[in-house]
This record gives structure tokens, C-alpha cells and sequence, in this order.
């Protein structure tokens, strides 16, 4: 069967239609006429599966990944940077336009990210016993199977090394993967790095890793902390446990991001490309355009947001509800003299309906997840009479269903795209709305 494919998906994939029903193709791309077959047909789409390339785009590029074609996670690799910025841009513009009427004009070139490789500060990877041995990979989606991986061509070159060298030392002391029903073995090994200094967590059950180990991790060189967490929890949202182990090292990483200083603990919250980051944060701070009395902060994290802003306002109030990120929070306010910046254990929509009707808020930066703001969270805004919103995305489909509600109180002004993760299909949105 004969598709041409006509526009992205919002995971990277092609879309094209047979009979007005779309078809979703991975690995496919924009211009390109492709022969597949139908492996899924739900009632409103299609899913395809590619046989052959009859038409190429000018776009298309080998990836230079041996595994991009099953790993999922880099859909769009096999595409030229500047046809991905392209991409990126129409899945913005098309879920805009789609879910909130959004005025195209309004958003602004995408800012493109100067690595497309080797950028991302942290992994997370699985482990598995093979022949006896541990190793650490990915689970391909939608499956069981376990492939060990080598290297990631998207992670900082050292984090691979890195998390080798530490399965090589669980090996050489015989741990094995975990095991369920012993509830004993290695589960995770997460390694994160800045500055060239990193930090190892391994996820393992509820036994210790003997001291010999934790010595010889500690003599990888850039190992700057090791830390433990207990997790037995089969189906487990959370990567980490609810206990974490500090082992040796230093218990918290200080970066420093651009006039920042931010101490980052293994369950902290940071952006995973550090330099994009730093592009994300001077666009929000840019939307600020005077000093102001009070900007509020949802969804905080550790901080660093509100702390980028410190200069921006007399007062700032981070909301966030990890107590263990508050923590942080604050103590990364007292390490940067921030004593105007502080931050709250709370529920977002909550405090945020509290501080509105005792306080005037100039703005309001959100940064929520994938799923976007929840029906209190928008119900809160929309009570308020707060002056400027920034909300900061990372799904154009929320987004776009979020304005669509957000627009009967406030204007929006100004859409932003930022390249966060290249070769991924993902994309960062800041907006500022205006209230009416």
C-alpha cells in the first residue's frame, strides 16, 4: 500500500491518510512516499509499518545510531538538524492551531541547540543478567527484550564510560540483576554529570553494597558521589525507592549555571541538556521586563527557575510538592544570598488560590509535566487576577489544550520554541500571556 506522507506526529513518526483516515509511519518523513503495511486499525487511525522508501526526502540522513531504528527514544535522527528544527515547528504550530486557535504569526523561529550529540547530562538504564553476567541497557518499547547498550550517541561521552567501568566493579563482587521474588540485586545504575564531576546511583533491593564495591566505584575517575536507593516495588512509577542511601563522596553536587550556584541531589530535578538550559532560562527571564514586588513559581523543582530570576523581583514564592525538593530549594536560595526567595511544601493550585487572594502577583511562571496544568491548577488561575503568566511546556498537545481555557482570561503574547533534545521529536515552549 502506497502513503505519502503529508505532516509529523507529535512522536516523530510521519503521518499520512488512506481514504481521509491518518496513518501514523514510523520512520518516515515529511514528502516522502512510502509502501507499508497496516499493522493497527483503531477506529479514528491506522498505524503502519514501513516495507520500502519509494520516494526519499532530501531531508533523510543514515543515523548514525546501529540501534536508532529500535530504540525509539531518537525517532528523528534520520533527519537533517534543520528539517528537525522543521519538524518541531509544524507539531507546535499544527497542536496550536488545532486546540487553541493560536494565531501562527505568534510563534517565533525555534532556537536550535549548537550540540545535537553527546549533550545530555544524566542516564538511566536498566540492568539484566546475561551468561551470568551483569549488564546494563534498555527494554525496547512495547517489549521484553532486553538489549545491552554500548554507548547512547545523545549522552555525554563520559556517562557511558562511566556506567560501565561501575558494572565492570558489581561484577567483579558477583551482583546480578535484580531478582523479584528475592527482592535482591542491581535494578537501575544512573549516572549524572556536570563540569566533568559526576554522581552514581544505583537502584538495587533492600540489601547493602558491600564496602570493597563502594570503595572501587569511588576510584572511577570523575566519581564525585555514590549513593544508594532501595526500590522492591515490581511496577514502580518512581525510578528511585523511598529510601536513599548516601555511600561516599560528596552528598550533594554543587554546578554552577551561569550566575547560579545549585546543589543537585540524585533525586533533584534538572534540565538534561545543561547548555539548552541555560538558553530556556535567559528566554524566561527575558519576559520579565521590570522588577517587580511578587513572582510566583509552580511546580519549583529544586529552585532553579525562581532563583534565575532573583534580580527580577522583590520577592519570590516557589511552590513545590517533593518536600525533598523544597529542602533543596531553599537551601539553594541561602547559597546564592537569596533571602527575598523562598519555597513552599504545598499543592500547587492550592497555595497558589491562597496567595492570590491575600497578595497581588505580577507573574506566574509555570513549568508543569507532560500532561500539563490540572483542571484545579487552571481554575485557580483563572479566579486570580494575576497581572503576567509564563508557562513553560514540553508537550505542544497539552499546551494547546491548556490555552485553549487559559485564553478567556489572559492574551497570549508571545510563543518561543527551544530545541532541547535533538534527534528526539520532543520540543521546549515558553509563552507569555497577558491578562485581559
Amino acid at each position: 500500500m502506497k502513503v505519502e506522507v503529508m505532516k509529523s506526529g507529535i512522536n516523530g513518526e510521519g503521518i499520512g491518510y488512506i481514504d481521509r483516515t491518518p496513518v501514523f509511519i514510523p520512520g518516515a518523513l515529511i514528502g516522502e512516499i512510502v509502501d507499508i503495511k497496516i499493522v493497527q486499525k483503531e477506529k479514528k487511525y491506522y498505524r503502519g509499518e514501513i516495507i520500502r522508501v519509494i520516494k526519499k526526502s532530501d531531508l533523510r540522513r543514515k543515523a548514525k545510531c546501529k540501534l536508532q531504528n529500535r530504540c525509539g527514544g531518537c525517532a528523528l535522527m534520520i533527519c537533517d538538524y534543520q528539517g528537525q528544527l522543521e519538524s518541531k515547528y509544524q507539531v507546535l504550530r499544527q497542536s496550536l492551531i488545532k486546540y487553541a486557535h493560536i494565531d501562527p504569526r505568534l510563534i517565533e523561529n525555534i532556537r536550535k541547540s549548537e550540540n545535537i550529540f553527546y549533550y545530555r547530562n544524566q542516564c538511566k538504564l536498566p540492568c539484566a543478567t546475561v551468561e551470568r553476567q551483569l549488564v546494563s541497557g534498555m527494554y525496547l518499547p512495547n517489549s521484553n527484550y532486553f538489549c545491552e547498550l554500548d554507548c547512547c550517541i545523545v549522552h555525554d561521552k563520559n556517562l557511558d564510560r562511566i556506567r560501565k567501568q561501575v558494572v565492570d566493579v558489581l561484577n567483579t563482587f558477583g551482583y546480578r540483576a535484580y531478582d523479584y521474588h528475592q527482592k535482591r540485586g542491581i535494578r537501575t545504575i544512573v549516572v549524572r554529570g556536570f563540569e566533568n564531576r559526576f554522581q552514581v546511583t544505583i537502584v538495587t533491593g533492600e540489601h547493602p553494597i558491600e564496602k570493597e564495591a563502594i570503595d572501587a566505584i569511588m576510584e572511577i575517575p570523575m566519581v564525585i558521589s555514590l549513593w544508594q536507593s532501595y526500590n522492591t516495588i515490581k511496577k514502580s512509577v518512581d525510578l528511585f525507592g523511598k529510601k536513599m542511601i548516601f555511600l561516599a563522596g560528596i552528598e550533594k553536587m554543587e554546578i554552577t549555571f551561569d550566575h547560579l550556584k545549585l546543589n543537585i541531589s540524585p533525586r533533584s530535578f534538572f534540565q538534561l541538556n545543561t547548555e539548552q538550559a541555560k538558553v530556556l532560562y535567559r528566554t524566561i527571564a527575558s519576559l520579565v521586563k521590570e522588577r517587580q514586588d511578587l513572582i510566583v513559581e509552580a511546580y519549583s523543582g529544586i529552585g532553579a527557575i525562581s532563583l534565575y530570576l532573583k534580580d527580577k523581583a522583590k520577592e519570590i514564592i516557589g511552590i513545590e510538592y517533593v518536600k525533598d525538593a523544597v529542602i533543596n530549594a531553599n537551601a539553594n536560595a541561602r547559597l546564592n544570598n537569596a533571602n527575598h526567595v523562598h519555597f513552599v511544601c504545598d499543592d500547587a493550585a492550592e497555595k497558589l488560590t491562597y496567595i492570590s487572594k491575600k497578595r497581588k502577583i505580577n507573574t506566574l511562571v509555570v513549568d508543569p509535566p507532560r500532561t500539563g496544568l490540572d483542571e484545579y491548577m487552571i481554575h485557580s488561575i483563572l479566579r486570580s487576577k494575576i497581572e503576567n503568566m509564563i508557562y513553560v511546556s514540553c508537550n505542544p498537545a497539552t499546551l494547546g489544550k491548556d490555552l485553549h481555557v487559559l485564553q478567556t482570561r489572559y492574551k497570549v503574547k508571545k510563543i518561543i520554541p527551544i530545541d532541547m533534545f535533538p534527534n528526539t521529536p520532543h520540543v521546549e515552549s515558553v509563552v507569555l500571556l497577558q491578562r485581559k
